[in-house]
């Protein structure tokens, strides 16, 4: 899911992606469909995916006690992520950071979660 939208994404802005391009319209079976709807779409389509999930949870009796943090770094991310877009530089905002945050994941953070769980499960054993 998260590819389908990152890809959305980068595609939109290679086409050079302009807020005055919100009425371009392309004919789709017959409708004229603009680009802002297929934007307004693209976000609340997973909006109202997320609803699903939810309610199909819920009747399996499987809701959410809590929101796990695996959950937590996804959003953290996208919403890190969403700050980049339409910033108009040559290179992200705090590209510096990011580069060391996305070498701390690899390098520091999943090794050190792995380690851990690891040493846990070898002297409970």
């Amino acid at each position: 899911m998260m590819a389908a939208a990152i890809d959305l994404c980068e595609r939109v802005e290679a086409a050079g992606y302009r807020e005055s391009d919100r009425d371009a319209a392309v004919s789709v079976r017959g409708q004229d469909v603009s680009v802002h709807d297929f934007l307004t779409s693209a976000w609340t389509y997973p909006e109202n995916i997320r609803y699903a999930i939810i309610r199909e949870r819920h009747e399996k009796g499987d809701d959410r006690a809590y929101v796990p943090e695996a959950s937590r770094i996804l959003v953290a991310m996208a919403h890190a992520a969403a700050e980049i877009i339409g910033s108009g530089q040559p290179e992200a905002p705090a590209a510096d950071d990011i580069r060391k945050m996305i070498t701390w994941f690899g390098s520091h953070a999943v090794p050190g979660i792995e380690q851990a769980i690891a040493n846990r499960r070898s002297t409970s054993s």
